[in-house]
């Protein structure tokens, strides 16, 4: 005697199921023309940054092709799966393919242009031009500002070809270990507000871009200041410094 669940209709095999083992000719179209996109991506790269891979970064490309055409060699079973996933899988090899051979082999223009664009935005931020050189935007104000540090402190400067010493306001020096409190204020100061006072400091390492400096003489401002000062003391210790078309360059 037969049961209820002894009659059950064959079970179909899905259509995607019937088709052979072997790779499906529109996946591996779709493999090769990822490959040649690739391909194109290194060539046109080359035009278009020329001179700056080396022959460790052609390694590192190399390697990266390889990686990228053994994973994305699932393409071509594509006549097994949907066709919505195998694209959109594509799509995201070649995304990742193209993230990973820039940051190997074109690294440094893309930092550098970055960094330049990082200046324009935000006019604090030195940029380096070339070898022991760094150049500053000008600021909205018509002044140049930059971002350095002092003892490993974060410090914002206004480069002042008028002020004769490296200036710090106090909380400025609090921040970077020298305690204000314990100074004596005995320089006197010509500033707009009249006259103030300062107290001679030795700065154990100033920091402005790669620029770095060791025992450095500096001044801790007694009164409260908008932003310390670069003056002269600093600029002195340059090789030169120029100022052209709203661009300060530091050359040392």
């Amino acid at each position: 005697m037969s049961g209820p669940w002894e009659n059950f209709p064959p079970r179909e095999t899905p259509p995607s199921q019937k088709t052979g083992r072997g790779p499906s000719r529109l996946g591996l179209a779709l493999w090769l023309c990822g490959l040649a996109a690739m391909g194109l991506m290194v060539f046109f790269l080359d035009r278009w940054f020329p001179g700056s891979r080396t022959s460790a970064t052609s390694v590192d490309i190399v390697y990266t092709l390889t990686l990228l055409a053994m994973l994305s060699s699932t393409l071509l079973f594509i006549g097994k799966v949907e066709w919505r996933r195998a694209l959109r899988n594509a799509a995201l090899w070649l995304a990742v393919g193209a993230v990973l051979m820039l940051g190997y082999a074109w690294q440094e223009p893309l930092v550098n242009a970055a960094m330049h664009l990082r200046s324009q935005v935000m006019p604090g931020y030195a940029v380096a031009t070339g070898e022991r050189e760094l150049t500053l935007s000008e600021s909205d104000g018509g002044s140049y500002v930059v971002i350095g540090a002092v003892n490993g402190s974060r410090v914002r400067f206004l480069v002042d070809t008028g002020a004769s010493d490296i200036v710090l306001s106090p909380s400025d020096a609090r921040r970077a270990g020298i305690d204000p409190e314990t100074l004596k204020y005995d320089k006197p100061y010509a500033t707009a507000n009249g006259i103030g006072y300062g107290a001679t400091v030795t700065l154990d390492r100033l920091e402005v871009g790669a620029i770095t400096f060791s025992n450095v003489r500096a001044s801790v401002q007694q009164a409260e200041m908008g932003t310390s000062l670069l003056g002269m003391t600093f600029l002195r210790r340059l090789k030169s410094y120029s100022v052209s078309d709203r661009k300060l360059v530091l050359r040392w």
